[in-house]
């Protein structure tokens, strides 16, 4: 059984594992040190059936009244298993819920149509585009941006 949790400190190093297994450009260590200590919202998809291991995570800063998604990521061999949209539901919930935000934004690669295709069904809509935002192993490529009202002004 999959069950959602807010992340900590020691929870890094597994989430750095998933992050350099799926990312075309890996966020490292400090990076993820760097969010958690300037105290951004973190949760992560852990699996009891295998003495809660950490199978996907999700980051978000929050300002004011929106919230940035930062950063997800999911295990090669859980994925497609419905735990990025649970991880995704599970934030938005609780910025709404906790934070009060209004709306939500992310950045996705142009290419990664999986990601875009599970931010849709959220019924978030592209608003623009970063050129040559990510970097890549041969050039750089263009970020899309989404954005999704999360509850009626």
């Amino acid at each position: 059984m999959i069950r959602i949790r807010p992340w900590k400190q020691t929870d890094i190093q597994a989430i750095l594992a998933i992050e350099e297994a799926i990312h075309v450009s890996p966020w490292n260590n400090e990076a993820f040190l760097t969010c958690l200590q300037a105290g951004f919202a973190g949760f992560l998809a852990t699996d009891d059936g295998k003495q809660d291991e950490i199978v996907g995570f999700i980051i978000l800063s929050i300002h004011t009244d929106e919230c940035h998604i930062l950063n997800i990521g999911v295990t090669r061999t859980h994925q497609r298993q419905g735990i990025g949209k649970m991880l995704l539901n599970h934030a938005l919930s609780e910025v709404i819920t906790l934070y009060h935000a209004k709306m939500a934004y992310l950045e996705v690669r142009r290419s990664n149509t999986r990601a875009i295709n599970l931010y849709k069904q959220f019924a978030f809509e592209q608003i623009g585009e970063r050129k040559h935002y990510y970097p890549g192993p041969h050039e750089a490529e263009d970020a899309l941006i989404f954005a999704k009202l999360l509850i009626s002004c």
